[in-house]
């Protein structure tokens, strides 16, 4: 099953999910499939690319009753995945600051590090600094409860090449803001745009969820300031990635593994 090894692109993540839609197809006897068509209780008459970065759903399978489910595929060989990436909760104050650089900074050259780019990070950075609890918590029950339809997770694990199907209820201890968590972000070296995600109880504990906040440029500096040929625009997108995703997936329950 030839998946792509190497590159963590968007274009290796498309070919990468199309590659385990037609397996899945080519391969109706696989124990995902099977498990699937006991939990919905009809046969998968087939599975179906969706991608697009307008929702979450990256797969679906669809039943001879007529119903589809959705599924989330994430690729993990050696970093981390991303659960979202967004520019609709980037709050406006953030955004007229990103314009205002970009307004101050047009006419200047733009070095490989340092200078401006250190200017950006550190709007960025501040930023996090002032992150509340509460728009934590907004974030992630957002990624919880976005697509109804969407309740089931895919890693494709390339080191031990294998496909780990998971249901979305594994995410619910961090995601879910009925857990009504108090959010704290640390922040960790070389990391200046990025926090990681720890809950605070309220005996004084505290709790490393895994998860890690990321702020960033979505086609960089050089297309914010006009100097991109690939790419007219930039703007501020919040990341919601996991960390130690062997750690998170020894721990996850009801795992369905089909090996490739």
């Amino acid at each position: 099953m030839p998946f792509p090894n190497k590159g963590q692109n968007h274009k290796n993540g498309i070919k990468n999910e199309k590659e385990i839609v037609n397996h899945f197809n080519e391969h109706p006897d696989n124990p995902i499939t099977k498990y699937l068509e006991k939990k919905y209780m009809a046969p998968i008459i087939s599975w179906k690319h969706e991608g697009g970065t307008q929702q979450k759903k990256d797969a679906s399978f669809k039943l001879n009753s007529g119903k589809t489910g959705g599924v989330s595929i994430k690729n993990h060989d050696k970093g981390t995945f991303d659960y979202e990436n967004t520019t609709k909760c980037v709050p406006g104050d953030l955004k007229k600051k990103i314009i205002d650089f970009k307004n101050k900074n047009t006419d200047k050259s733009i070095p490989n590090k340092g200078g401006i780019r250190y200017e950006l990070d550190n709007i960025f950075s501040l930023y996090l600094d002032n992150i509340s609890s509460g728009e934590i918590t907004e974030l992630l029950d957002k990624i919880y409860q976005k697509e109804e339809d969407t309740k089931h997770i895919i890693i494709n694990d390339k080191k031990m090449k294998r496909l780990i199907l998971l249901d979305k209820s594994n995410l619910d201890p961090y995601f879910n803001s009925n857990n009504h968590h108090n959010f704290i972000l640390k922040s960790t070296n070389r990391a200046k745009t990025s926090r990681q995600i720890w809950i605070k109880s309220a005996d004084g504990n505290e709790i490393n969820t895994n998860l890690r906040i990321r702020l960033h440029l979505n086609n960089g500096i050089t297309a914010l300031l006009g100097k991109s040929k690939s790419n007219k625009t930039s703007v501020p997108c919040l990341k919601i990635q996991q960390d130690n995703v062997d750690k998170f997936i020894s721990k996850c329950f009801g795992k369905v593994i089909t090996n490739y």
